[in-house]
């Protein structure tokens, strides 16, 4: 179904999809400068991107860190909006998990508490160990929507949204 093929050298390709990456997950438009910053950092010791391809179609990329230590994380993974719900960001992640199981007993991801596509995805495939929680304080002139309230340890949070999403 899908192959992931390791980042080398491809600017041309790659950056476009960082810049997607940041519209999709934050309505941000990234300048081609701040997407070179970020290749620059996710391409340092410990840092491996990988193009997710369907056929030879690159329809995405993961980007695996190391914070430190064997463990790894999924720190970015992104799908084109034209190829998403066809599995594909599944399927890579199971690739991923194969590779890192190699040097590792874990594998990490972080999601928004408000992206529930992706908790929910994550969960079916298995992530079930809460592991760290962060927690934000906004700041005034920050706007948003109360998505939900969540209860940890007997304290309520609140899920919020940008009101600009």
């Amino acid at each position: 179904m899908i192959t992931l093929k390791q980042y080398t050298n491809e600017e041309n390709q790659i950056l476009p999809l960082i810049q997607g990456f940041w519209k999709a997950h934050s309505h941000y438009d990234q300048s081609g400068e701040e997407a070179q910053e970020d290749l620059t950092n996710w391409t340092k010791d410990g840092h491996i991107i990988y193009f997710i391809q369907h056929d030879e179609t690159v329809v995405g990329f993961a980007h695996l860190g190391s914070r430190g230590g064997k463990t790894d994380w999924l720190e970015e993974l992104f799908i084109l909006p034209e190829y998403q719900g066809n599995g594909f960001g599944s399927e890579a992640i199971h690739q991923l998990e194969e590779i890192v199981k190699q040097y590792s007993a874990s594998l990490y991801i972080e999601a928004a508490a408000r992206n529930e596509a992706a908790i929910r995805l994550y969960r079916k495939l298995g992530y079930d160990c809460l592991n760290t929680i962060t927690i934000r304080k906004d700041f005034p002139g920050y706007e948003y929507d109360v998505v939900r309230k969540e209860k940890i340890h007997e304290l309520e949070f609140e899920i919020r949204k940008d009101k600009d999403f």
